[in-house]
């Protein structure tokens, strides 16, 4: 199969779940870096970061015949990653007192993967090429309308007169492509749903 990196994500995760090693060696190198960035903006010691990597990807490989992605690979990885972090605070009773929750962990987990510039900046990298990604799946004209809508901030009169289209046509590519964006970035979403949360408080 080749060192190609750039192979498409989807292909190579069906090859992981067929048990193609080399696919799965090539996830590997593809994602560890970015998990361990993550990894180690939730947990005070590197080796302890580099464990749970590991073991994230020990469990993607014994599931593998029985994972189901519905959307992107990507947030359903960080996902783990994350849920990872959080066993492992719970397992270790770090950052709770006592009379402590789960709930509270949880914050304290979010919040502390917020001060850590590294792991956001890959992971607000990381949207915005799953945007773009999924912009880039859209029909020819819907992508234009979108862009014209939500990149160049065109209104949709705007857009109408210029693509020589009806208002209505144009809000209906709009909504088309808002749903296609949701589904296609479903798991990530899911995944940035604190930061969104905390930022718009």
């Amino acid at each position: 199969m080749g060192n190609d990196l750039n192979i498409k994500k989807s292909t190579l995760f069906q090859l992981v779940k067929k048990g193609d090693k080399e696919a799965y060696r090539l996830l590997y190198d593809l994602y560890y870096p970015k998990l361990l960035q993550i990894a180690i903006g939730y947990i005070p010691k590197n080796e302890d970061a580099e464990e749970l990597v590991q073991d994230v990807f020990l469990k993607v490989w014994k599931k593998r015949y029985t994972i189901n992605i519905n959307s992107n690979m990507d947030g359903y990885l960080y996902r783990m990653m994350r849920n990872a972090c959080l066993d492992f605070l719970r397992s270790k009773k770090h950052t709770l007192n006592a009379g402590g929750n789960i709930a509270q962990l949880e914050a304290a987990l979010n919040l502390q993967a917020l001060s850590n510039d590294a792991a956001s900046a890959i992971l607000v990298k990381e949207l915005e090429q799953q945007i773009m990604e999924a912009i880039e799946l859209l029909p020819d004209k819907c992508k234009a309308v979108f862009l014209k809508s939500k990149i160049e901030g065109l209104k949709n009169r705007e857009i109408s007169e210029e693509l020589q289209i009806s208002h209505k046509t144009v809000e209906g590519h709009i909504t088309k492509a808002i749903k296609h964006l949701q589904l296609h970035l479903k798991e990530f979403l899911y995944f940035f749903q604190f930061i969104f949360l905390f930022i718009q408080g």
